[in-house]
């Protein structure tokens, strides 16, 4: 009789813990279609809805595994208060959600959960007290489950469960309830965070596209309203900023002696880092350019100031121009940039520094800048370019290059009667060709390109 009796309990404990093992299998189930709906409202619900539907699916789930008919759901703060809630009788005004909560939590089932932070079962709402039945409730409660849900030792909110018969919620289902309030928690607090996530990178979002505007406003006021009005010549230039703000410029500085000067530079970066560095280096030009009329000289001047003031790395590559108005005759210095291009009778030239070409600027305090000079005849240009021109790449990866920009500029003039004396269409024409070999990739750099033309002077010949 003893090794039966040892045999029956053997199996009883056996059929216990398979039970078990059911209701945790069951209950990691849904746990896992709790996830699952979770993660399907991250990319399917807008960022407002997501907590509530994520609350609602909670409370559905929960309703399946114990069977329930109805519930609600209080998600508590840190303080204790109410944050958000979901009603058995559904939407109602604020104010009467207000009094509802505030009576349930002061002397429903709820409250009593939340005072002792343990699971509340109301086996027959008629005969224990901590059940309460609120004016005009839509709906009939014989038996009642309140679950905390508890997050690192907190408590998280209130889970509440109902149904019309007496005596409905078994030992089990309380069991298997309370097996996935954790995972409530987890998946709930995920919504949270994930709404609080969204919202901070919103804020960002928001804060760095106003910090772009206003640094581009700031880029834009340092660039010309207009190219200069000079008699004998004229002007065009353009600025595409590969983002919102560049670092690219250009300006034109008026000079003693009938000169003019023009720079063109590409500030190292992008973005509002790049346009203040450039906002300030071409304020140091307009102050120092009229002082230091020899480009080279100039250079030296700028890149002391700015090694002296430089910070986080930055630096600009700088082509400067000075032109004599009268005899058309150009000095200029290069700190680490693409020299200028001559467009005349004879042809495209790369104008070379013959060894005089200096590093960028605000790198080397004490370095070296040299210059250079060529004649601007008449109906000849001077062409000015940042290398966001000449790195354009095609889908195939294929980089534009100087080479190919030259035979370009040859092409278009033959094309094009007349391009050259029109700097506006000669820019019109560049960008076109920088556009047809890029196949509409666009370029990954700002891009650049300042054109100075000579007008040709129409002379009447004496006849004898």
């Amino acid at each position: 009789m003893a090794g039966n009796d040892n045999k029956n309990m053997v199996i009883k404990a056996l059929a216990a813990e398979n039970l078990r093992l059911k209701r945790e299998n069951r209950a990691c189930l849904e746990q896992s279609r709790l996830f699952e709906s979770f993660l399907e409202m991250v990319g399917a619900v807008s960022e407002e809805n997501l907590l509530r539907h994520t609350m609602k699916r909670t409370l559905e789930i929960t309703a399946q595994l114990s069977g329930a008919e109805t519930g609600s759901l209080f998600l508590l703060d840190e303080s204790g208060r109410v944050a958000d809630s979901l009603l058995t009788r559904g939407d109602v005004s604020e104010d009467e959600r207000s009094t509802l909560v505030g009576t349930v939590l002061d002397q429903g089932l709820a409250g009593w959960v939340r005072q002792h932070k343990t699971v509340g079962l109301v086996a027959d709402t008629k005969t224990d007290d901590r059940w309460i039945s609120l004016p005009d409730q839509p709906y009939t409660v014989g038996s009642a489950l309140a679950v905390p849900i508890v997050k690192n030792r907190a408590l998280f909110g209130i889970l509440t469960l109902m149904h019309p018969t007496p005596g409905f919620f078994s030992p089990e289902a309380v069991e298997t309830v309370c097996m996935t309030a954790d995972h409530m928690a987890l998946a709930i607090e995920g919504a949270r965070v994930y709404i609080r996530m969204e919202r901070l990178n919103r804020q960002r979002r928001e804060a760095m596209t106003r910090d772009l505007d206003l640094a581009r406003q700031v880029q834009e006021s340092f660039l010309p309203a207009r190219m200069p009005m000079i008699d004998g010549y004229s002007f065009a230039a353009v600025n595409q900023p590969a983002l919102t703000v560049g670092g690219d410029f250009y300006s034109f500085y008026t000079l003693p002696g009938k000169k003019l000067g023009i720079a063109l530079g590409d500030v190292s970066g992008k973005g509002i880092a790049a346009s203040l560095f450039m906002a300030r280096l071409s304020s140091e030009l307009q102050h120092y350019a009229p002082v230091f009329i020899e480009p080279g000289r100039l250079m030296s001047k700028i890149n002391r100031v700015l090694c002296k003031r430089s910070q986080q790395g930055m630096f600009v590559t700088l082509i400067y121009l000075v032109v004599d108005l009268k005899s058309g005759i150009v000095l200029f210095a290069n700190a680490g940039h693409i020299p200028p291009l001559l467009l005349d009778g004879s042809g495209v030239t790369p104008m070379t520094d013959n060894g005089f070409k200096g590093p960028p600027l605000g790198i080397m305090p004490d370095a070296a800048y040299g210059q250079e000079s060529f004649v601007l005849e008449e109906n000849a240009n001077a062409l000015l370019l940042t290398d966001g021109v000449l790195e354009a790449r095609n889908p195939q990866g294929g980089i534009y290059g100087l080479a190919r920009f030259c035979d370009d500029l040859e092409r278009l003039d033959i094309r094009s009667k007349g391009v050259r004396s029109e700097p506006d269409r000669l820019i019109d024409g560049i960008l076109d060709a920088v556009d047809r070999f890029s196949q509409g990739q666009g370029v990954g750099d700002d891009l650049t390109l300042a054109v100075i033309h000579r007008i040709r002077e129409n002379r009447i010949e004496n006849k004898e």
